[in-house]
Order: C-alpha cells, then sequence, then structure tokens
C-alpha cells in the first residue's frame, strides 16, 4: 500500500530555518506546505481549502510576507482563526510555538486548545500524532485517500489541483440537482486533461488554443475510428504508434457524447428529469476517473512525444512501403506489459514495446502482421530488432 500523506498549511514566519521540523514531518506522513505571514497563508487556504487536511500556526507571525522582523504579533493568530471560522470547510487548529507567554498562558489555550512546544521532541511527536488523527477525519481527507490514484495526477505537473477540486465535489454528489452544473463540471475536467496531452507534447497546441476542441482532441487522440479509418483533425493525423488504447478512446466518446452542450443534451436532460437519479452523472464521472489514473501512468511511462504530421505533407512525409511480416503475438508479460512477435517464417522472435500491447490490446497468440525497425540498445549500445507498427490480420 502506497504512503498517505497529509497536506498541513503552516504558517510560521521562522519556518525556513526549521528544515528539521519539515524533514521530520515528513517522515510522519505529513507534508508541511509553508508560508511566513497571515495574509499569504490565508489567501492560499480560502483559495485552495479542500487539498489541505489541516492548519498548523505559530503563536506569532507576520501580517504580510515583507513585513521585517520585529513586527511579528500573536494579533494575527488570533485573526488566522477568524477566517478560519468562515470557510465551507472546518479545520482544528494546531499551535507550535516557542514562545513561552503563548505556551503558558492560559487565556490564550482557552483560544486554542491545542498548542505545543517547539524544541521538545516529546510535544512535536504528540503533535504530528495529533494531526493525522484530526486530519484522518475529514471527509475531504478521506475522499482523497480512497481515490489516491485519481487525486494523484490533480496536481500542477499534470491537470491541475483545480480539476482535483472539481472531482471532489463531483465524488459528494449524491442526487440529481444542479445535474446540468455536475456535468459542465465533467466536461471542464476533460478539457483539463487535453490541456495537459498538449503540455507533454502528445497534442498539437491548435486543438487547446484558443480554446480546448473537445470532439477534435478526443478523436486526434483515439487515432482512427472503430472501422479502422484514420482520423484527419485540424490539419494532423496521429500516428499509431502513440493512439489511445481502445478503452480509454471508448471511454472519452461516452463522456463527450453525455456531457457535450447541443441538440443530443436535450435527449439526456429530459432523461435525468424523468429518471431522478444521479446514476447516468455518476457513470461517465466514474468512466473519466479511470482514464485520469490511466493517463498519469501512460505519461510517466515516456511515451513518444509529437507523433503526428499534417495532412498536407503527409504524402511527403510518408515512408517507403514496408515489408509486413506475419506471425503471432506469444509470451505477454503481464506485470511490464511488453510481448514478442513469432514469425511464422523462419526467425528470431521480436519484441514487442508494452505501448503496442495495449494500444492494440493483444492477446496470446493472436495473428497480426507487423513492421519491423531497428534501434540502438542504449544500455549496451547493440543493434537490435523490435516491432515498430502492428496490422490486426
Amino acid at each position: 500500500m502506497e504512503d498517505i500523506f497529509y497536506n498541513i498549511l503552516w504558517i510560521d514566519d521562522e519556518h525556513e530555518t526549521l528544515t528539521g521540523t519539515k524533514g521530520r514531518a515528513k517522515r510522519n506522513g505529513i507534508n508541511l506546505i509553508p508560508f511566513k505571514s497571515l495574509n499569504s497563508g490565508m489567501d492560499e487556504l480560502e483559495r485552495n481549502y479542500p487539498f489541505y487536511d489541516g492548519v498548523l500556526l505559530d503563536a506569532k507571525f507576520f501580517e504580510n510576507e515583507d513585513d521585517v522582523k520585529g513586527t511579528e504579533d500573536t494579533y494575527n493568530v488570533h485573526r488566522a482563526k477568524e477566517r478560519l471560522l468562515q470557510l465551507k470547510k472546518k479545520f482544528e487548529v494546531f499551535v507550535l510555538t516557542g514562545q513561552a507567554e503563548a505556551y503558558e498562558d492560559k487565556t490564550f489555550k482557552k483560544a486554542f486548545t491545542k498548542v505545543y512546544k517547539k524544541g521538545s521532541d516529546e510535544e512535536i511527536d504528540r503533535l504530528f500524532s495529533d494531526i493525522k488523527v484530526a486530519a484522518a477525519t475529514q471527509e475531504d481527507t478521506q475522499i482523497r485517500h480512497s481515490y489516491k490514484l485519481v487525486f494523484d495526477v490533480c496536481t500542477e505537473k499534470y491537470i491541475g489541483e483545480l480539476a482535483g477540486q472539481d472531482i471532489l465535489n463531483l465524488l459528494k454528489v449524491n442526487d440529481e440537482t444542479n445535474i446540468d452544473n455536475h456535468f459542465n463540471a465533467i466536461r471542464k475536467v476533460v478539457e483539463d486533461l487535453f490541456i495537459a496531452f498538449n503540455k507533454f507534447n502528445l497534442l498539437p497546441a491548435e486543438f487547446v488554443t484558443p480554446g480546448v476542441a473537445l470532439n477534435e482532441s478526443s478523436k486526434f487522440l483515439a487515432g482512427k475510428a472503430s472501422d479502422g479509418s484514420l482520423f484527419s483533425e485540424k490539419g494532423y493525423q496521429h500516428l499509431e504508434e502513440t493512439h489511445l488504447p481502445k478503452q480509454i478512446a471508448y471511454y472519452l466518446r461516452s463522456i463527450l457524447s453525455v456531457t457535450q452542450a447541443g441538440s443530443h443534451r436535450s435527449e439526456i436532460d429530459l432523461h435525468v428529469r424523468t429518471i431522478k437519479t444521479p446514476f447516468l452523472l455518476k457513470s461517465v464521472f466514474f468512466q473519466l476517473l479511470d482514464v485520469l489514473a490511466w493517463f498519469k501512468m501512460y505519461v510517466d511511462s515516456n511515451p513518444k512525444t509529437g507523433n503526428w504530421v499534417k495532412v498536407e505533407t503527409a504524402t511527403e512525409l510518408a515512408e517507403p512501403a514496408a515489408e509486413l511480416i506475419h506471425g503471432k503475438v506469444i509470451n505477454i508479460n503481464p506485470q511490464k506489459g511488453f510481448a514478442f512477435f513469432k514469425p511464422d517464417a523462419i526467425g528470431d522472435n521480436i519484441f514487442i514495446p508494452p505501448h503496442l500491447v495495449a494500444n492494440h490490446s493483444l492477446t496470446e497468440g493472436m495473428p497480426v502482421q507487423v513492421e519491423v525497425e531497428e534501434y540502438t540498445d542504449n544500455r549496451t549500445n547493440e543493434l537490435k530488432n523490435r516491432v515498430k507498427r502492428i496490422y490486426l490480420r
């Protein structure tokens, strides 16, 4: 099981000197996200409160990030508490301080019941234990940990934290109210996904600027229709090696057919109003979650990028017709995803990369035709052969 981490917003004007505390927190499954001042920390929390599992404050800190040393004030911790009470999500507030007047003051400890002393190993161990107990009871935290594979892709590296907030809200939907808004939220996450495809150079910029072309992006990424004919979208043709796996392409078609605006949506809306359940919404939403989990795995596998040609120059760029070899698929590795091609004629078995196995849903013994290419093994510098393209027989 993967380690669970709790995201804790931390306001302490001296946090840059407390690297030991940050490291110790990390070892205890706590990710401290630090700010120096009231306004910077609380502004962040007010914008992105679903992302956080708890709040840790010093007893005295700056009001603004550019304040000078000596202007720290305990008044700011009380202002932080007031702003916390205005949030839709309620947090238990923890205070870690080296200020004896705060730590020992009875009035202060009436306002803040969870106060811990800096510099005390025993106190800090107790603090981290109490933070995790409180954070684990948060509904948002429980949801994010239950759907960890999905929320792992909702970071700025992949599709962004705003998509994570939309997904969190959608996971809480239990009825048919505001169904149109929920469909729009799903469509917005698909837009974030296609923007991420472009960010990783897996989709040309023309598909996401000035706006995201949802249907065209879906078709381009799928590469070809169910009858095998190739799609040409916005002047581009996607080369077969990086076509979406069939199941992922199907999911995206299904999601967009339900969530897209247009005449078809009136039928969808009538259906939802008639049966008064959230099940259609849930079905396309969970298809989306499967796509997102796949997307992170796919991007992390370092797929080939920029794998397309301009339609008008496709003839010029086309390679000479390659010899196709007949044979069958053997020795599929279920853990690593690769397989081997056994020619019908005499010859050695040839390596099939994992992305081709997945994209074509290859099975043991499946008859195929393949195009083979020569490449240099990076580890040994040897020239080897591998399957470049597959054509189903």
